[in-house]
């Protein structure tokens, strides 16, 4: 199935938001990693996004850098990228798999390159957090000779015009970011969302995801009836990382991240 169909019949079936959690490959380590995307899909999610390590990252607040930095200390490659999505494939995970890198790993090996390797591992979509739309250079056309969606993300302070542009390139999904900020679980939503969702979706068909600072369930029904998709990373992210340091097995790690995915899952899907 083509990557395009994958992600356009997700959202196309669902009669609510698309609930989308976040992992960090390899924190605590690449086999944990793959059972959470397992237990995620399992427990309700409809696409998942999977962040690959860097030691400079973009946008992420401390929670996640905190979770790259313990991934690269354990040894962390970027093959393991392409390895991870090949093994959840072949272990029947079906749902679109998105995955969020720095252009400096996609630069290095060749956006080409890159862009196959991911398509052939499994990957549905592409976010390159710090390549926005207008200086892309060939990207998106990389992508989707490669059957590739690439995702852009939108903040509240893109310009009109910008956004015009964002909504015109991104494929699969828009990413639009809830605050001025860097990731992370927040106690309120910001008061400007509803508008600022309501404006793109009067400027395209493409479905509108929303992330950073959502992390309870209150929140993701919240934002549920605003949007297309509901993307939770912080606070999954924080939840794994807390249970491993406290000696948890991976058995119990995933159980209990599996249990609050699905609490978010039912909210977004308005249960």
């Amino acid at each position: 199935m083509s990557s395009e169909s994958r992600i356009a019949s997700t959202f196309a079936a669902l009669k609510t938001a698309a609930f989308m959690p976040f992992f960090t490959i390899g924190d605590p380590d690449v086999e944990t990693t793959a059972a959470l995307v397992k237990e995620a899909a399992r427990r309700g999610a409809d696409l998942i996004e999977l962040g690959v390590p860097f030691s400079d990252p973009i946008a992420d607040g401390p929670t996640i850098q905190a979770s790259y930095y313990r991934a690269l200390d354990r040894g962390f490659k970027v093959a393991q990228v392409f390895d991870l999505a090949k093994k959840l494939r072949a272990n029947g995970v079906t749902i679109p798999l998105v995955c969020m890198v720095s252009h400096s790993l996609v630069f290095k090996r060749g956006t080409g390159s890159f862009f196959r390797s991911a398509r052939e591992a499994g990957y549905d979509g592409m976010i390159v957090p710090d390549l926005p739309a207008g200086y892309e250079g060939d990207a998106t056309v990389q992508a989707r000779a490669h059957g590739l969606e690439h995702i852009f993300l939108c903040a509240p302070t893109t310009t009109p015009e910008r956004r015009a542009q964002i909504c015109s390139k991104s494929g699969g999904f828009i990413y639009y970011i809830s605050v001025a900020g860097i990731t992370g679980a927040r106690d309120a939503l910001p008061p400007d969302l509803e508008a600022n969702v309501k404006d793109l979706k009067s400027r395209t068909k493409t479905p509108v995801c929303v992330g950073f600072g959502i992390g309870q369930p209150a929140q993701a029904a919240a934002v549920s009836k605003l949007a297309d998709g509901v993307i939770v990373g912080s606070a999954l992210v924080k939840l794994a990382a807390e249970l491993h340091a406290a000696g948890k097995s991976r058995e119990a790690v995933v159980a209990e991240v599996g249990a609050q995915i699905e609490a978010l899952a039912r909210a977004t899907h308005g249960k």
